[in-house]
């Protein structure tokens, strides 16, 4: 039993790793950005540059660094780093007055989202059928691509940009949705693992981070990105060997064929079964309430249809978009806001947004005090809708804050900001999770959770139209903050629809319903 409990704490603590270095490092877009534009992408787009372009007489830095001679004195020698850092001081010119390479670099990243998401909706599928290894081996496959695209990109060759963001957010996904089922291994402080794991999402910002400390350094990007790989090789081939020992997956799929069984010859010798299949991590199931969930639980397209998941798809789009708009402008904003402090203030959203891992915890904690106020409720729907409206009220009136505070340009404000978002991207995350996990059946949370992720990442391409908006004029921004501000207005009638269906199953003593149940009470 102590050794079990030693590796699952050990799984768990692999999971999280594992998220925080690599889930969603593109979260981190403010600091790769700034990288890209030191190193001169799209600065031909800039009519304001007349200093670089005589300096590159129409040719890029890289090539002109390529004919340099090689200088043997340590003392003196120029680093292509080094060289394209201090040659390029001048682009603050551009970070300053340039829309046209912002604009264009955020078109880049908005084309990146949609099918990051798209392609999301393959990995619940994948697992349900295929189980863990497979798709696990493909997504490490896929992040080592996506970091090699993003390190050996340059000015020649950008539009690798999209194939790394693609990648290592595809990748990402399939993390997050596998390490998301160890919750059904832990019997109590489920959902303060869901919490502490969102929180590792929100601060994969730091891979980003690391990688622009050492461009700050003179190291060339692409050295840190060929660390990454070879730390993500060796992370997630022990996560994946720990997911093998507790074969989540497998052991679902030979409780359900047990239970079929059950039904109908062998009833003794299946039962007994049935009883050893938990000895792995150690959890027990009644054999008649699994056969009655088996029966009478809800189908997938129960779970699709019913109106909460269609409430909970629209919030995700709501969400997402104001998430993914406020990562891509932020630094844009920055230049207008603070020009002659833009890389200091990109370290800092990277450091507050890797606080994360402390905020998370604030709706692990309110999730948890919601279910214990709740759990006695005889109606099965109220156990399992009523807890999640508090969270993902705080999510709404938390991006409502950030607008609002938008309209104030200060450093005071940047830095509440910078706070406000990071915890807005805890409850974000977490409460979806929780949502899902505390709603739906086991599996089914792997189609529905990537799901959400996707519905808001195809919508979240409108995020360049709304940044174009924003750049026309003073008074498009206050246009679009406001629109914002009318967007968060409305995604609470997420949690209003979860209350009247509470309330309307209540009233008619739906213990039993099809629809929106959870397998695991």
């Amino acid at each position: 039993m102590a050794t079990c409990n030693c590796l699952l704490l050990l799984f768990i603590f692999v999971a999280i790793l594992e998220s925080l270095l690599f889930a969603v490092i593109y979260a981190g877009w403010s600091s790769y950005v700034y990288i890209l534009i030191d190193y001169g992408f799209y600065i031909d787009l800039c009519e304001t540059n007349k200093l670089s372009s005589n300096i590159t007489g129409n040719n890029s830095v890289s090539l002109m660094l390529s004919n340099l001679p090689n200088i043997p004195d340590n003392n003196t020698a120029i680093s292509e780093q080094n060289f394209s850092t201090s040659s390029l001081q001048n682009t603050t010119i551009h970070r300053h007055s340039c829309k046209e390479q912002q604009e264009h670099l955020h078109l880049l990243y908005s084309i990146s989202m949609v099918p990051i998401f798209l392609l999301s909706l393959c990995w619940g599928p994948l697992i349900y059928k295929f189980g863990v290894t497979g798709p696990k081996l493909l997504s490490i496959i896929i992040i080592c691509s996506g970091c090699l695209f993003l390190g050996f990109v340059n000015p020649d060759m950008p539009l690798l940009i999209v194939p790394g963001i693609v990648c290592v957010g595809v990748g990402g996904i399939c993390l997050m949705t596998i390490n998301l089922k160890i919750s059904s291994l832990l019997t109590i402080g489920s959902g303060l693992y869901i919490a502490i794991l969102s929180g590792a999402y929100d601060s994969s910002v730091i891979t980003f981070r690391i990688i622009k400390v050492f461009h700050d350094y003179g190291v060339p990007y692409r050295y840190p990105f060929i660390g990454f790989v070879i730390l993500h090789i060796i992370v997630a081939g022990s996560s994946l060997l720990l997911h093998r020992k507790f074969d989540i997956k497998s052991t679902d799929e030979q409780k359900s064929e047990t239970i079929v069984k059950i039904n109908s010859n062998n009833t003794g010798m299946f039962l007994e079964k049935e009883k050893g299949l938990d000895g792995s991590f150690e959890r027990t199931y009644n054999e008649n309430s699994e056969i009655d969930t088996v029966q009478n639980g809800p189908s997938l397209k129960d779970s699709l249809c019913c109106l909460p998941t269609i409430s909970f798809l629209f919030i995700m789009v709501v969400f997402m978009l104001n998430f993914l708009y406020y990562i891509g402008t932020i630094n844009s904003r920055l230049q207008n806001a603070v020009p002659d402090q833009v890389s200091y203030f990109t370290n800092v959203l990277s450091y507050i947004m890797f606080s994360g891992v402390v905020t998370a915890f604030l709706p692990g904690i309110m999730a948890e005090s919601q279910r214990k106020l709740f759990k006695d409720r005889k109606v099965i729907k109220q156990r399992a809708l009523l807890p999640n409206i508090l969270p993902l009220t705080t999510v709404s009136l938390l991006g409502i804050v950030l607008h609002i505070l938008s309209f104030f340009t200060s450093e005071t404000t940047l830095y509440i900001e910078f706070v406000v978002i990071t915890v807005f991207r805890s409850f974000l995350f977490s409460s979806a999770m929780l949502f899902v996990v505390s709603t739906y059946p086991l599996k089914h949370t792997n189609v529905i959770f990537p799901l959400g992720l996707c519905t808001g990442g195809i919508f979240s391409l409108s995020q360049y139209a709304i940044f174009l908006w924003y750049n026309q004029s003073t008074n498009a921004q206050y246009q679009v903050k406001i629109f914002m501000i009318l967007l968060l207005v409305t995604s609470l009638v997420h949690p209003l629809i979860l209350f009247v269906t509470a309330k309307d199953a209540c009233q008619k003593k739906d213990t039993k319903s099809k629809t929106c149940v959870p397998a695991r009470e």
